[in-house]
């Protein structure tokens, strides 16, 4: 419906492409044979996602803000090495025309895994370089950025062949599963990480941490080249479809807009957490570690059932809902450590975090999924990227002179004078809690029950309930 292919070398008539895994409802609807190589697929996800969040935990977030204050990052800096990572997202159309053009997704996508893990063998030994103390840390920015080109292309092309692989109606159970045990992965990674940084002197501390996380990362990407990769078509793409074709989709330009405007407003104050915890809450490595902590916990037992409401009531209501509690609770929670200098309201928010983000990023990955169709999805996955990844970039490169203005702000408010975060993160509360009226038009995917009382019926049960085809 809408979704005009692209020019496509047909497979002879006599061997079709049969239709992938993920076209299915559910794995009872497989034949014997691929239903294992599914499952297989499902299990192996979660130790790969294991290995790459210690990757992700260790070159970003405290670390990365931790070693980008020992080269001496100014606040302008700071922003911008958070949104490197978004402006990566301009390679994920050139990743969709590999994968259309080669029809090879795993080889494609363990190469430019390989590549965004062996870039940070360079910024461990950055500290041993010798150049000038004003340019270490756009040096570091640098190599975020190509690291970062690689993961975006990477992540663009897995996330279009799990597509296929995963049946549709198991998404949010699969997914919800990972997220959880990445979850888990990642606190215990933060927690080793936050302890070490606090009693081994800096730079060796950052180093030693950036090296391991290369190994875990190298492990990971071994993982992901152990996954069922359906076979697929050749396609022969021209580069003005690539870019147009999604756009063309009246429903998957609705997501787009969503997407570009949840991104910009998130990346206003998102790059500013960590030092807010740092510098004006004196919050220890260890600290930040242990709100991780908490935030990890919870998710172990909200993002599982996030993933049975996504597959009940579908996955757009789940993301508004969302992304109101994201853009409530937590600047929200800031604004009063801010004023209070109470670390509670840091660990209520870190509880916090964990329900409403857990609902955002399954929703948004799995509606994504929804949206795009089986024909060509590579192509609107890499759109989906583009748009993160400009409109973050943006917002990230506006967080730093917007930071900048507000802490000349000299207005008292019940006594106390906010300080730059906390009107930072008030513009961010009100920008937020807005981005539900950006889904409002984009295509329903539900499936009939009310958001609420699907909600109101998680029970600890329903966590050992098996899988059923439903007729």
């Amino acid at each position: 419906m809408g979704h005009a292919p692209l020019p496509a070398s047909a497979p002879p008539p006599s061997a079709p492409f049969p239709s992938p895994p993920g076209a299915a409802a559910y794995l009872t609807d497989l034949d014997p044979p691929v239903r294992a190589q599914v499952r297989r697929t499902m299990r192996l996800t979660i130790l790969e996602g294991s290995f790459t969040q210690v990757f992700l935990n260790w070159t970003t977030g405290s670390v990365l803000v931790g070693f980008m204050l020992h080269l001496g990052a100014a606040p302008t800096e700071l922003a911008l090495v958070s949104a490197a990572p978004h402006l990566s997202q301009l390679a994920s159309p050139f990743a969709a025309y590999l994968a259309a053009l080669l029809g090879r997704r795993k080889a494609l996508t363990v190469t430019m895994a390989l590549a965004a893990r062996l870039t940070w063998l360079l910024a461990a030994a950055l500290p041993a370089f010798g150049l000038p103390d004003a340019a270490r840390p756009w040096a570091l920015i640098g190599l975020v950025l190509v690291s970062s080109l690689f993961l975006a292309s990477h992540n663009t092309v897995w996330t279009a062949w799990m597509g296929d692989v995963v049946p549709e109606r198991e998404r949010g159970r699969a997914f919800g599963l990972r997220t959880g045990v990445m979850g888990v992965v990642g606190t215990a990674a933060n927690l080793g990480a936050g302890a070490f940084l606090d009693r081994v002197g800096a730079p060796l501390s950052f180093q030693v941490v950036l090296l391991v996380a290369v190994v875990a990362g190298l492990v990971g990407a071994a993982v992901v080249a152990q996954q069922f990769d359906p076979p697929t078509a050749v396609e022969r793409v021209r580069w003005r479809q690539l870019l147009t074709l999604p756009w063309r989709d009246r429903g998957f330009r609705r997501l787009l807009r969503f997407t570009a405007y949840w991104n910009f407003v998130v990346m206003l104050s998102g790059p500013f957490v960590t030092p807010f915890y740092l510098q004006e809450l004196g919050m220890t490595f260890t600290q930040v570690a242990l709100a991780g902590t908490l935030t990890a916990l919870t998710a172990l037992v909200t993002t599982p059932l996030w993933g049975r409401v996504t597959d009940r009531v579908g996955h757009k209501r789940v993301l508004m809902l969302g992304t109101f509690l994201v853009g409530l609770l937590l600047p929200g929670g800031w604004i009063v450590a801010g004023l209070t200098g109470s670390l509670a309201w840091i660990w209520a928010t870190s509880v916090a975090d964990a329900f409403a983000w857990g609902a955002v990023r399954l929703a948004a990955f799995n509606l994504a999924l929804a949206s795009a169709p089986r024909t060509n999805r590579v192509v609107f996955i890499a759109m989906l990227g583009l748009a993160t990844g400009v409109s973050g970039f943006l917002g990230g490169a506006i967080a730093g002179p917007l930071l900048l203005a507000l802490q000349r702000l000299d207005v008292t408010v019940l006594g106390a004078r906010p300080s730059g975060y906390v009107w930072l993160f008030a513009v961010a509360l009100v920008l937020r809690t807005q981005a539900w009226w950006w889904l409002r038009s984009v295509p329903d995917d539900g499936g009939g029950v009310a958001l609420l009382p699907a909600v109101g019926r998680w029970r600890w049960p329903s966590l050992r309930r098996p899988t059923l085809r439903r007729r």
